[in-house]
């Protein structure tokens, strides 16, 4: 499991980041209240939960590790 990233944001949509760490870019789902907020450019770091499903790979960000085990517990 990918238990946090760190790095700068690179792009930005409604409802997710591209956050570029080690030269590579990765794309994390993250409220739309907290997407709104952040600026490219800007070094952000997130807890992350990853969400495997047999088509698709979802990370999700959360700014606290309190909310990210809320996440957890909503999907168990």
């Amino acid at each position: 499991m990918i238990s946090c990233i760190t790095g700068a944001v690179k792009s930005t949509s409604v409802n997710s980041l591209v956050v570029e760490v080690g030269g590579v870019g990765v794309l994390l789902q993250v409220p739309i209240r907290l997407a709104a907020t952040i600026q490219v450019g800007q070094v952000v770091s997130f807890h992350t939960y990853l969400v495997v499903r047999e088509d698709a790979l979802t990370l999700f960000g959360f700014t606290e590790v309190t909310d990210r085990d809320f996440f957890e517990l909503l999907l168990s």
